[in-house]
């Protein structure tokens, strides 16, 4: 029987994403030896309502958000059927884009209530999920332009441990993304799409990435001195035209 990969691309653009090209060739490498049902969903293309705080889905038996006109439980039910689940997204203001936030409140029901009991002490999930699915694994997939990603990533780690537990999931991030997108001539990227490509083969034959290749993957592509260069560039203004202006198109 295949197994069900859900990719949830948090990128506001969609098909022209850095996150997702790293994300898409992680999968290229997952996928390549095996049985696989794979989904793309973007999720900024989704209707999602803001979560209303009222708790209601706790006091639920079968933990349904009371808001039932939206996308929330089909994405939810895509959710709970995966066996892997992959969030590529890029970090905005050090932490998910506003409408992964968003998707993440409403899906409150799919874990337990908080019952006021202190935070574990062995690093596993604060709530646990209500309709656990033996095996499935979870995976975030980023890039950003920040070098130092135990700095700029510590909120989304600290909420994805509280969430899935420390070691419920694997993070995979990428710095200076932009310029490897669109200012290293394509050579950097191919590099990088090929990298991801093999974390997805490791993935695939151990089950896991080891901590040398989140590392490998992690590392600057461009010295500090020719990065600082680039976004010197980026924001100069000739004639009273910001530079970003010709590239505000590139991914994220």
């Amino acid at each position: 029987m295949a197994e069900k990969i859900l990719l949830l691309n948090g990128s506001p653009k969609k098909e022209r994403s850095g996150s997702l090209l790293l994300a898409r060739a992680f999968l290229d490498g997952l996928t390549l030896h095996g049985d696989f049902e794979t989904e793309t969903v973007h999720i900024s293309a989704l209707n999602i309502k803001p979560c209303l705080g009222c708790l209601t889905c706790w006091a639920r038996e079968d933990a349904t958000c009371v808001i039932t006109d939206d996308d929330i439980p089909a994405v939810r039910k895509k959710i709970e059927d995966a066996d892997i689940v992959i969030l590529c997204a890029p970090l905005f203001f050090f932490g998910l884009p506003g409408t992964v936030k968003v998707m993440m409140d409403r899906l409150l029901g799919m874990v337990n209530p908080y019952y006021g009991k202190p935070i574990p002490a062995d690093g596993s999930s604060l709530h646990g999920f209500t309709k656990p699915h033996p095996g499935q694994r979870f995976v975030l997939i980023s890039s950003c332009a920040w070098i130092e990603k135990e700095v700029v990533y510590a909120s989304v780690f600290s909420q994805l441990d509280m969430i899935l537990g420390k070691g419920g999931y694997l993070a995979l991030t990428t710095p200076q993304m932009n310029a490897i997108v669109y200012h290293a001539g394509g050579r950097r990227l191919a590099k990088m799409q090929a990298d991801y490509k093999k974390a997805g083969e490791e993935y695939a034959a151990t089950g896991t990435v080891s901590e040398k290749t989140i590392a490998y993957l992690a590392r600057p592509m461009f010295s500090d001195s020719v990065y600082q260069l680039f976004y010197e560039k980026m924001w100069r203004k000739p004639n009273g035209v910001y530079l970003l202006h010709g590239i505000d198109k590139e991914s994220d």
